[in-house]
């Protein structure tokens, strides 16, 4: 099968437009990725580290907290008295 060279020239421009949209997309993700890991990275981390850790065990994280405070409160009445 033999194509003339407008045929051959369009699907080369086809391909451009391709290539420099998909080159286009992975500068715009590079550019995003830079950008997640600035000042707060280190502490976006970790507060993600704490959230996945206390999500699943939300009511039992609850009640630790609210025993800690129980306890915390006791401790300062009993050194009150």
């Amino acid at each position: 099968m033999i194509t003339s060279h407008a045929e051959a020239a369009q699907r080369l421009s086809l391909s451009n437009k391709l290539v420099s949209s998909d080159f286009m997309a992975l500068a715009s993700h590079m550019t995003r990725c830079q950008r997640s890991r600035g000042r707060f990275f280190t502490l976006r981390t970790a507060l993600e580290t704490v959230h996945a850790f206390t999500a699943p065990r939300l009511v039992t994280t609850g009640a630790a907290l609210v025993a800690c405070s129980l306890g915390l409160v006791g401790l300062g009445l009993l050194t009150m008295v």
